[in-house]
């Protein structure tokens, strides 16, 4: 979970103009991961 945080930090610091709906993809697949792996545990 630590390193897939890492990554999106890194994701956001190079954004490009544009990929604001890939970002928005990429947020619901990691809420849905989140989900997915009971992290309320």
């Amino acid at each position: 979970i630590e390193i897939l945080r890492m990554r999106w930090q890194r994701l956001r610091i190079y954004r490009r103009p544009g990929s604001v709906l890939v970002d928005y993809r990429i947020l619901r697949n990691f809420v849905r991961i989140y989900q997915f792996t009971g992290f309320t545990q």
